[in-house]
């Protein structure tokens, strides 16, 4: 896959957790389901970030592996 694939990947997915987000905050009433909804959507976003934009997967790599 395409570097510039994947980075469009990521930035779809991340737009959609942002809209998912927005609708939790603004169309859920109960307090409960709408903490584990913006949670949830955040906790994603953050993966998404870690992984894509500060390459947190190439802490467990050799030295050798660049």
């Amino acid at each position: 896959m395409s570097i510039y694939r994947l980075g469009f990947i990521v930035a779809i997915l991340l737009a959609v957790l942002t809209i998912v987000e927005f609708i939790f905050a603004g169309e859920v009433d109960n307090a409960t389901w709408r903490f584990i909804g913006l949670a949830a959507a955040s906790f994603g976003k953050v993966a998404l970030i870690v992984y894509y934009f500060m390459h947190i997967y190439q802490l467990w790599r050799g030295e050798e592996a660049h």
